[in-house]
């Protein structure tokens, strides 16, 4: 029985011993299997958590309308990626965002946090002695150091991108670009977009294009550049003047293919027509005048060779090579007055013309000293004096005849005024003085609080005008190589701001910056103008100031010569100031010691030969028994002043 207890005992024991042995090496293999796992899961995290940042950093470089997307950095390695180099972390650059609020950045950011706390402190100490950064503190302290270190190393990287891209616009841009102020309701001022700009932007498409001349009416504007390509936006997308591949995209300039090959210089709009000329004095006309069809195609017109064009709301007018004026479509208050030709025919003119500009209704032409103007006379726009009403054929402006041995420069017609150059300097035709006439009721008249002028007027304030470009209800004109600009500023057609609190408009002529660096890019000075319906276009030439490094320089010599400037003023007031100080001193020095050592008459007694003390009564004179303080006229002013005394 013993042996066979003791049998039964011992299987009992190494069954359960065996058991025992079995579920314990069972739960260690578990354990050891949710180890790797959750060691598996989180290298897995880090790896997404890598790609996903990769995969942002891609999309974001890849966009071409991202600002970021343009920036070309070094590396797109992670934290994660580099853990066995610490000396490459160096040269990483994983895409930074931390300038940026948006949430690719704080997605970025997680991430790089992320893959810096699966770094142990040695690889952590690692990375920071290889950025030179302190490696003493414990983890929190040095995953907060590396990320610092790098966010800053990527932002450096960045504001050193943004920099080269700046200096790549600003190169060029400053080869001559197009700048564009106002309303913006129909996509006139082609940036792509219909915000309003209350100071002139560059368009960029047109950056560095080198346009030599731009023109507009209404709400569309033209572009010619050096090379004769052609470029037209605004309408809205539904004026026929503006021809190009996309017509969605009526707010871009749109390349006028139509026009290649023809060698345009430059061109005119009316409100819906438009017209160009080549070099060889071709004339190409579309869109729309009066009633006739609509051409979407520049269609040739044969019948003379232009040198000049100018289109109003509903007419054109061009100069030839001889001198003539050539005009057709219609103009007037009424259509009844005037019929609408739709061909061209000589204007009955005794001068050869050499400038013509239309208004929304009349036409104002000049010869070498003579200036004409017919059409609609509402609000004295044709400068006949008294007499507003329309006229049929050109009629000369009596004012600008009398004046005598003047020299028309420029004329220009908006919608209820006009304007010209006049020179009265018969040694020079370069620049002269500014008239105005009609109705202004929005300061375009540059007259002050004149509104109204029946025959030319003389701009004040205004000298060595070039051009003037008259709008619907504002003007421009470049004066002094300057641009100066006044009227309606609704809108901020005028690109500037003005003095005026209570109104809208300014009647005084200032200057717009052109000709300088404005926002780190220098600006040419103005080459051509156009003033549509309630905003200003100008194409510059390319800027030949000083660069951003020698203007500084120049206005901080400036600012140290006004420095010293005003200490040497401030030092010669205080020597001034000190050295009257000292004189009245002297002075009264002076006056002192005569008071004293001087006979002092008495004021009570005529008769007393001077103050004389008594040694009982020192106070008291001895000669007449009056007080000293009555004696107090010196005897020798008395003598110096004939007998006539003066008080001390």
């Amino acid at each position: 029985k013993k042996d066979l207890l003791s049998s039964s005992f011992c299987a009992f024991l190494t069954s359960t011993t065996s058991l025992f042995h079995t579920r314990t090496t069972s739960l260690g293999m578990k354990l050891k299997e949710e180890a790797e796992k959750q060691y598996r899961d989180r290298d897995n995290a880090n790896r997404q958590a890598a790609k996903a940042s990769n995969t942002v950093g891609d999309r974001l470089k890849n966009d071409s309308n991202s600002t970021w997307g343009k920036i070309s950095f070094l590396n797109e390695m992670t934290l994660s990626t580099i853990i066995e180099n610490p000396h490459s972390l160096k040269a990483a650059r994983a895409p930074s965002l931390a300038a940026s609020n948006s949430p690719s950045a704080q997605f970025l950011s997680k991430s790089a946090f992320s893959a810096s706390n699966a770094l142990s402190n040695d690889h952590l100490k690692r990375h920071l002695a290889a950025r030179n950064e302190p490696t003493e503190g414990g983890k929190k302290m040095l995953i907060e150091r590396l990320s610092t270190s790098i966010e800053d190393e990527n932002q450096r990287e960045v504001r050193i991108a943004l920099e080269n891209e700046h200096c790549r616009i600003r190169d060029i841009e400053q080869k001559g670009s197009v700048y564009i102020a106002s309303k913006n309701d129909h996509g006139q001022l082609g940036l792509g977009d219909l915000d309003d700009r209350h100071e002139f932007t560059v368009i960029p498409a047109l950056r560095g294009k080198q346009v030599c001349h731009v023109s507009a009416y209404g709400s569309v504007t033209i572009a010619t550049t050096l090379t004769s390509k052609v470029y037209s936006w605004g309408g809205n997308g539904v004026n026929p003047i503006v021809i190009g591949d996309d017509t969605e995209s009526f707010a871009l300039p749109q390349k006028m293919v139509k026009l290649d090959g023809e060698e345009t210089v430059v061109t005119s709009v009316g409100s819906t027509h438009a017209c160009s000329i080549s070099k060889a004095g071709d004339l190409f006309v579309w869109g729309k005048l009066g009633s006739g069809n609509t051409r979407l195609v520049p269609e040739y017109v044969d019948k003379f060779t232009a040198v000049s064009v100018a289109c109003g709301a509903k007419h054109i007018a061009v100069i030839t090579d001889e001198g003539e004026l050539y005009t057709w479509g219609g103009i007037g208050s009424i259509e009844q007055d005037f019929q609408v030709q739709a061909t061209p025919i000589v204007a009955k003119l005794p001068e050869r013309i050499k400038v013509v500009a239309c208004g929304s209704q009349h036409i104002i032409a000049a010869s070498e000293s003579r200036v004409f103007s017919w059409g609609c006379g509402n609000g004295y726009r044709l400068g006949h004096g008294d007499d507003c009403s329309a006229r049929i054929s050109p009629c000369e402006i009596a004012a600008i005849a009398e004046l005598g041995g003047s020299q028309i420069l420029d004329v220009g017609a908006g919608t209820w005024h006009s304007a010209c150059v006049i020179s009265n300097d018969a040694s020079t035709n370069e620049s002269g003085h500014l008239y105005t006439w009609g109705s202004g009721y929005c300061g375009q008249l540059a007259l002050e609080k004149q509104c109204v002028a029946k025959t030319p007027t003389e701009v004040k304030g205004l000298s060595e005008v070039k051009e003037i470009i008259c709008g619907r209800t504002h003007n421009a004109a470049i004066a002094l190589d300057k641009l100066w600009t006044w009227g309606s500023n609704e809108h901020g057609q005028l690109g500037r701001s003005i003095q005026e609190t209570d109104v809208t408009f300014s009647p005084y002529p200032g200057i717009v910056e052109f000709g300088t660096i404005v926002n780190r890019i220098g600006r040419g000075v103005p080459r051509s103008v156009a003033c549509g319906h309630d905003f200003t276009v100008v194409a510059t030439h390319p800027y030949e100031g000083p660069s951003e490094q020698e203007m500084i320089k120049l206005l901080e010599t400036k600012r140290r010569k006004e420095q010293e400037g005003k200490e040497e003023e401030a030092r010669l007031l205080l020597a001034r100031e000190e050295e009257e100080k000292r004189q009245r001193e002297a002075d009264a020095e002076k006056k002192k010691i005569r008071y004293l050592t001087s006979k002092r008459l008495c004021t009570m007694d005529s008769t007393c030969p001077g103050f004389t003390y008594e040694s009982s009564t020192p106070s008291v004179c001895r000669e007449c028994g009056y007080s000293v303080a009555f004696h107090t006229i010196v005897a020798d002013e008395k003598d110096d002043n004939n007998g006539g005394g003066i008080k001390e």
